[in-house]
């Protein structure tokens, strides 16, 4: 018992180790959560022409939203930090994001709606019975671009003043506001019922991030409207960092296009792999991704070395992540067919291909510790506001991912274009660490 309390004390006289476990725990928490949606859904609608409808325009909306959300998710921290280190005024530089990208955000919504249906009635086989109802769903669920935005926004600010809990715990919040909806208006609203559900939970969300923000006493938080400089350049490094995000957002769908190139049963081994793969990078990036933007801007911004301190963070923090990453893709590439076993080798999946999922998936994992600490870069240009690399680097990872994935699923079939991921992985890490460092020697000769 005193051995376990001595660790607890270790730990919590490290404030950036601490933030990032208890971060890690609630993030899990809360979107474990979510994660029982679709299943609630499943049960209660089952599967017909109408949840068809449904999914199909709330993917939609979460592709427009996802260009945004996590992106300024990410960018603001760094900005909350330059002005807290100013003494400006927090809760005016917050209000006019807010301000602002909700007016662009109903204008892009609005023009979405306006072209949208005659747009679906050339490129998918719906009758029109169904388009009218995705239509609709389109119009129910088209607030939650804006409340999923505005949601981030909060989310990031609290994560640069280093409250990581509520974040990450409120997407609980959403989901239990979510299905305790659909459950009630089911019968009467049928799948519209969903899409109010979607909305009322993130409204939620929305109100307990305010509240807290309020709670806490961080700023005065409102809503303006005034662009200044430092806005413009706001949006502007988001842009970049957007863009960025739809160009990496190309490469599972490239993969999977490629992969239906090879026959049947190709793209469902490669997705069962990537859905494994994903587990592991999720857990490993899901709290500490936040609490390090969090820290580094922090210590960036507010002393005059702020490069010099910044690397010297940067490297401690690859010490210790690559030990561990490298240690459980070790375990992983070890175990793997087990575990694959264990995760699909029952019901109506086809036994023989187990294997092949198993290989498959040992070929992501080749990438994981590049992957992992090229997530750290990422972190490190946000820092620096320097999203026209991540940009630069999303485009070439393009690029070469069509040309590796020809090259190489010629001679390893599936398992080559998970092999190439790879690969992409440890070129972006190069050229982020490139990048990075040239930024040092262009800093260092300034100085000198």
């Amino acid at each position: 018992m005193s051995f376990i309390k001595g660790v607890k004390n270790r730990v919590m006289d490290q404030p950036l180790v601490w933030d990032t476990l208890t971060t890690t725990f609630f993030s899990t928490v809360g979107k474990g959560v979510g994660f029982l949606v679709p299943f609630f859904i499943a049960a209660w609608f089952g599967v017909s022409s109408e949840t068809d409808a449904f999914f199909f325009a709330y993917g939609l909306v979460l592709f427009l939203s996802g260009i945004f959300a996590p992106v300024v998710e990410g960018v603001i921290v760094p900005y909350i930090a330059e002005t807290r280190a100013r003494g400006e005024d927090v809760g005016r530089f917050v209000g006019n994001i807010l301000g602002i990208s909700g007016i662009g955000l109903l204008a892009l919504t609005g023009s979405v709606l306006l072209v949208i249906k005659p747009v679906l009635s050339v490129i998918t086989r719906f009758d029109s019975q169904a388009l009218d109802l995705i239509y609709w769903l389109l119009v129910e669920t088209a607030p939650l671009v804006i409340l999923l935005v505005w949601t981030s926004v909060l989310a990031g600010t609290l994560n640069a003043c280093k409250k990581f809990a509520f974040p990450a715990i409120s997407p609980a919040f959403r989901a239990i506001v979510n299905l305790s909806i659909i459950f009630i208006f089911k019968d009467a609203l049928g799948v519209h019922a969903i899409a109010l559900g979607y909305v009322a939970g993130e409204v939620v969300r929305l109100i307990i991030l305010a509240g807290i923000i309020i709670r806490i006493k961080l700023f005065k938080l409102g809503l303006y409207f005034q662009l200044d400089s430092r806005l413009r350049e706001f949006f502007r490094t988001a842009s970049y960092q957007a863009m960025g995000m739809v160009a990496v957002g190309l490469n599972p769908i490239v993969d999977k296009t490629m992969a239906s190139w090879l026959g049947r049963g190709s793209v469902s081994v490669l997705y069962y792999a990537d859905r494994l793969y994903i587990i592991p990078v999720t857990f490993m990036t899901t709290g500490l991704m936040a609490t390090l933007l969090s820290y580094w801007s922090e210590r960036y911004y507010n002393y005059e070395s702020g490069y010099q301190r910044l690397n010297e963070d940067v490297k401690k923090t690859i010490k210790v992540v690559g030990f561990l990453t490298l240690s459980i893709m070790l375990l992983l590439i070890l175990f793997h067919q087990p575990i694959v076993n264990l995760a699909f080798g029952r019901g109506a999946f086809a036994l023989e291909k187990l294997p092949e999922v198993g290989w498959v998936w040992v070929c992501y994992l080749l990438g994981f510790v590049p992957y992992i600490v090229g997530r750290l870069f990422v972190r490190v240009h946000l820092v620096l506001k320097n999203t026209k690399t991540l940009l630069h680097c999303a485009l070439y990872s393009n690029l070469l991912n069509i040309f590796l994935n020809y090259i190489l699923m010629r001679f390893l079939s599936v398992a080559g274009i998970a092999l190439s991921t790879s690969v992409i992985s440890v070129f972006s890490l190069l050229f982020l660490a490139f990048t990075f460092n040239r930024i040092g020697g262009e800093s260092n000769a300034r100085l000198s």
